[in-house]
């Protein structure tokens, strides 16, 4: 449940992006008072291990756990690029998403795009659980399927449901570090989940790229969020994988930084030639304000 006593309200709109520029908190609360009993009428659906957001897209709210791995931007970045560089078909789009969590980022995509069903697989079966949770709490059970599997074991022991060469789009947001690469926070070595979710522990980088190639359709497209510093790595995967870059977005802090996260599209057996490099996405004008892009990522509602 969310806590609107005032020393913690304004905490809870910065962390879920409801606090906009030039706007106070009790501006946010005036909106906030519309939306919230949608956001906790169905209190059954969730226990006090468990917080409710509102997604702000197609009335749609998300179920995650208190102490476990909660979305973040990325998260929002990746269902944004997906739901524009995915394919447009006469047909319902067939999507797989490997490593949902509690599945923020496909029901995201499933409100911006109304022609795309989503199967999504998760290893952790408490996380697989919310997301089931979440299917129903959005009334999204003819469009999303959530798989308590192991993407390793696709080709030889996954669900029947499953099938090789059925899916037009394969979408993930994998752990950014190996193991044994990167920092451990104190939070993430008492919370296996928070691990699993930052360290390639169920799943190296080559095992996603493995699995997307197995579930694609010829021609079909590949979508992922990654750390700048496994750019090479991301490639030589693809490479090996039959799966051709096409485009490329990098992500900045501030217009002055580096980047420190890219949006990568390929094609599985697609042509060499035509790679394009996509102006850069820059998330903050500064310290305190959504640059105009992110704020439109966030806060429109078109596609």
């Amino acid at each position: 449940m969310i806590d609107f006593s005032e020393g913690t309200f304004s905490a809870y709109c910065l962390e879920h992006h409801l606090l906009q520029p030039q706007m106070n908190v009790p501006d946010v609360l005036f909106q906030m008072h519309e939306r919230v009993p949608d956001m906790i009428s169905d209190t059954e659906e969730f226990d006090d291990t468990e917080t409710m957001e509102d997604l702000g897209r197609s009335g749609f709210c998300l179920i995650q756990k208190k102490n476990g791995f909660r979305y973040g931007e990325d998260t929002v970045l990746l269902s944004f690029f997906a739901a524009q560089n995915a394919p447009r078909k006469r047909r319902m789009l067939k999507a797989a998403e490997l490593g949902t969590n509690c599945g923020a980022a496909s029901i995201l995509l499933a409100a911006r795009r109304q022609d795309i069903a989503v199967d999504g697989m998760e290893v952790q079966s408490e996380a697989a659980g919310v997301f089931e949770k979440n299917i129903s709490l959005n009334n999204l059970e003819g469009r999303l399927r959530s798989f308590c599997c192991d993407i390793r074991d696709l080709f030889s022991g996954g669900p029947e449901e499953i099938k090789r060469a059925s899916y037009d789009l394969v979408f993930f947001n994998p752990p950014y570090h190996a193991q044994g690469r990167g920092p451990v926070t104190a939070k993430e070595a008492d919370c296996s989940d928070l691990l699993e979710a930052r360290f390639e522990v169920n799943g190296t980088l080559e095992d996603f790229f493995r699995a997307a190639d197995w579930l694609l359709l010829p021609q079909g497209k590949i979508i992922l969020v990654q750390r700048t510093s496994r750019l090479p790595e991301v490639l030589r995967h693809m490479a090996d994988n039959q799966l051709q870059p096409s485009r490329i977005r990098f992500v900045h802090v501030r217009p002055e930084k580096p980047a420190t996260l890219f949006l990568l599209c390929g094609q599985k057996h697609g042509k060499a030639g035509g790679f394009q490099v996509l102006p850069p996405l820059i998330l903050y004008k500064n310290e305190h304000s959504y640059s105009d892009e992110l704020h439109s990522i966030y806060f429109d509602k078109g596609d």
